[in-house]
């Protein structure tokens, strides 16, 4: 079951710290082209965060919990 979690913490681009998550730079791209996608549903938040730089702190984490979500809807739908 450990070894299913980290795969899907690694598929997300998301390391476990004793913090929380970190978003790693294959975790940012993965979650700026989910951002692209709301962007085209005509999502505000998105419109706003990918006006931003990309080496925006914002932005940054504004990516981080898009694949945070991810990552938990995968867990809740495997089950591991």
């Amino acid at each position: 079951m450990r070894e299913e979690r980290q795969e899907a913490l690694s598929r997300h681009g998301l390391t476990e710290t004793q913090d929380g998550f970190e978003l790693t730079a294959e975790g940012f791209l993965k979650a700026s082209r989910r951002a692209l996608g709301l962007r085209r549903q005509d999502d505000q938040e998105a419109i706003r965060i990918l006006a931003l730089p990309s080496d925006d702190p914002l932005r940054w984490e504004y990516c981080r919990c898009i694949q945070i979500e991810a990552y938990t809807d995968e867990v809740h739908r495997s089950g591991f």
